[in-house]
């Protein structure tokens, strides 16, 4: 929706990553570094964001270690891909994500038959703007049935002003996703049924759900 309000959102998510490199005959000292090559997200339904990350590994021998020098002009290098999903809240689209920024370290390196072996983290932080969305669902009592084409207001919380008004679907559901955030009064009504009424409070998104009983 062109006119949806939109709040900024920051998720993280931390990342474990693995990576091992042959080493030549006599290696001892060694120290492991990483850097994050590239990273690739999509958007996938319900506001999943999956994210593949190249990780490059090296694997660094001192100059001063024979082995080294006689393997100068090899490199030990890694790449290591990995994938990772992150849920996000209510983004409408790909345009949403404002920024992927990444800090990746080493935390425990170990050699071991001429090969080094790295475990460290990927730390991920997503910045990006979620609409605002009030959801929830009408059935009837006792059952739980749903019921379709109930009327759902939108109201100021402090007079009785209409700010948004929907209807349920087949499925008894409603959504209203262009609304500010704050506080709100939701009334429901439909033919045959008593009507009810609560309070919303809509920073992002909220559910308010409706039992409704028979005339």
């Amino acid at each position: 929706m062109d006119n949806e309000s939109v709040v900024r959102q920051v998720t993280s998510k931390d990342i474990n990553w693995y990576g091992s490199i042959g080493l030549p005959p006599g290696s001892e000292n060694v120290n492991v570094l990483a850097r994050v090559e590239s990273i690739v997200p999509l958007l996938l339904d319900n506001s999943v964001l999956r994210i593949d990350v190249l990780v490059k590994m090296f694997a660094v021998i001192p100059e001063n270690n024979a082995a080294a020098n006689a393997y100068v002009n090899k490199k030990l290098v890694k790449d290591i891909e990995t994938s990772s999903f992150i849920q996000l809240r209510n983004v409408s689209g790909f345009d949403k994500i404002v920024s992927i920024h990444h800090d990746i370290t080493v935390d425990r390196i170990s050699v071991r038959m001429e090969r080094v072996s790295a475990v460290g983290t990927l730390s991920l932080k997503v910045t990006y703007l979620g609409h605002v969305m009030l959801e929830g669902m009408v059935s009837e009592f006792p059952k739980n049935e749903p019921i379709r084409d109930a009327v759902i207001n939108v109201k100021d919380i402090n007079d009785d002003r209409v700010i948004q008004t929907t209807t349920t679907g087949n499925d008894g559901k409603y959504y209203v996703k262009d609304l500010e955030p704050g506080t709100y009064r939701v009334v429901v009504a439909a033919e045959g049924f008593e009507g009810d009424e609560k309070v919303a409070l809509v920073m992002l998104s909220d559910q308010v759900n409706f039992v409704l009983h028979r005339l």
